[in-house]
C-alpha cells in the first residue's frame, strides 16, 4: 500500500457536500504546494469522505492556512450521466490530516498577505501566502 504526504497552503474554501442514498458526506479542497526548486507552486486536488470530511470542513477554514495531508491515491470511475461515457480518473484521497495555526506571538505574524478571491480561478503563485518558517516558535501544531 501507498501512502502519500504534501504540506501545503488551503487555495480556496473547501467544497463540501453530501451525496447518495448513504448520504456519504464529502470534502473536496486544493493545496498550493511549494516547489523549492524554483519557488513556485503545484496546486493538487484532494477529497476526504465521511468523518474525516466532517473534520475538514471544521477545522480548515482559511485560505493560506498550512495543511499537512496524509492520502493514497484511488481511481475514480465513472459514467458521465450527461453523455454515457465511461470517465477513468485518479482521486488523491485524504486518510490522515494536521493543521499549522500561526502563533499570534510569531514575528511573522505582523506580515499581512493578499488572496486571491475564491471565486477567482485565475489563482497564481503571486496571491499566495509566503511559505512559512516551520521552526517551534512560529507555529502552533494542531493534529486533526
Amino acid at each position: 500500500m501507498q501512502i502519500n504526504h504534501h504540506v501545503g497552503r488551503l487555495v480556496h474554501d473547501v467544497n463540501f457536500t453530501v451525496r447518495g442514498e448513504k448520504e456519504t458526506e464529502i470534502a473536496y479542497f486544493k493545496l498550493a504546494i511549494n516547489d523549492l526548486k524554483d519557488g513556485k507552486a503545484t496546486y493538487i486536488d484532494y477529497v476526504a469522505f465521511n468523518k474525516t470530511a466532517e473534520l475538514i470542513r471544521d477545522y480548515v477554514t482559511d485560505v493560506g492556512q498550512v495543511v499537512e495531508v496524509e492520502f493514497v491515491m484511488r481511481n475514480h470511475n465513472y459514467t458521465d450521466k450527461n453523455t454515457g461515457q465511461k470517465i477513468y480518473a485518479m482521486q488523491n484521497q485524504v486518510t490522515q490530516f494536521r493543521i499549522y495555526k500561526s502563533n499570534h506571538s510569531s514575528k511573522n505574524s505582523a506580515v499581512q498577505t493578499h488572496i486571491a478571491d475564491s471565486k477567482n480561478s485565475d489563482v497564481t503563485d503571486k496571491d499566495l501566502p509566503p511559505y512559512p518558517d516551520f521552526n517551534s516558535n512560529a507555529f502552533e501544531y494542531v493534529e486533526g
